[in-house]
């Protein structure tokens, strides 16, 4: 039985693993529901109303998932100017709000710098993408200046959910997530030997699914070792070591693709290249 409940939990683990690498998006959907459940536990028993629950609730979201930058300190940075750029937002939306043609050419160069943010790079486009989430919120409640106190208060404890939610509750160390994305490599590498056997044991009728698998799971592959290169900065002690990492990475993503060339070059009466491997509906 304990056996057989370490398999299961093998199992589950390296399915994790493999469908989301590093536990990204598992990792940022806990940060913003937990960010929102914070933001209402502390909100609620104070009596706010349903307009300031919502204004709450969007804001706490958009604190958590705007956030690009991978080092800690850069997120905390950006969090805290993060704040003034959304009271300032809500304040002009609900000052705007009355006057229809100005808000709209407002909203418009609001969108426009939102987006030519992302020139100014991570930052930029966090703090571009907050302010037009936040003038939206002022828009959607209904905001009126004389709300602007109220709203202020509840922007504040939103982005201090999603700071304690980010850096307390659901923490990411550089370090722990390039080895998650390492053990993903793992398994995924597994993966696509498995794919290769299946291919290697198809029948006629069975080798254009076995193909199609092996395509998949070498794109796969090839995509998580751009997320280990992407991090290997941030996640290792020093050069020597990024090195060495990316030198196993690349010889092992090698390596298995020479094997699923060979494979195919067994297969088929032509010679396979590296299309076949990675271009769908390419001749096998």
């Amino acid at each position: 039985m304990k056996v057989a409940g370490r398999r299961s939990g093998t199992r589950l683990r390296d399915h994790l693993a493999a469908s989301d690498p590093g536990l990204l998006r598992l990792t940022a959907g806990l940060r913003t529901v937990g960010a929102i459940a914070v933001t209402l536990a502390v909100l609620a028993p104070v009596g706010a109303d349903i307009t300031h629950l919502v204004a709450g609730a969007m804001t706490s979201m958009a604190a958590t998932f705007s956030i690009r930058e991978r080092r800690r300190g850069a997120q905390a940075v950006t969090l805290a100017l993060g704040l003034p750029v959304a009271v300032a937002s809500v304040s002009l939306g609900a000052l705007l709000s009355q006057r229809v043609v100005v808000g709209d050419v407002f909203a418009v160069a609001l969108i426009f710098c939102a987006v030519y943010g992302r020139r100014f790079g991570d930052r930029g486009m966090t703090l571009g993408l907050v302010g037009f989430q936040m003038y939206f919120v002022s828009l959607f409640v209904g905001a009126t200046p004389e709300q602007l106190p109220a709203l202020w208060a509840v922007m504040a404890v939103g982005f201090a959910s999603s700071a304690v939610v980010r850096f307390a509750v659901v923490p990411v160390t550089p370090t722990g997530l390039l080895a998650r994305l390492r053990q993903a490599f793992r398994v995924r590498l597994a993966r696509l030997v498995s794919a290769q056997i299946a291919l290697l044991d198809a029948g006629p009728d069975e080798a254009d699914k076995a193909l199609e698998e092996l395509r998949e799971r070498t794109a796969r592959l090839h995509e998580t070792a751009l997320m280990i290169q992407s991090r290997l900065e941030e996640g290792t002690p020093d050069e020597p070591t990024a090195r060495l990492v990316q030198r196993r990475v690349a010889d092992a993503e090698i390596a298995a693709e020479r094997l699923g060339l060979l494979l195919l070059s067994a297969r088929s009466a032509e010679r396979a290249d590296t299309l076949t491997l990675h271009l769908p509906g390419a001749p096998a």
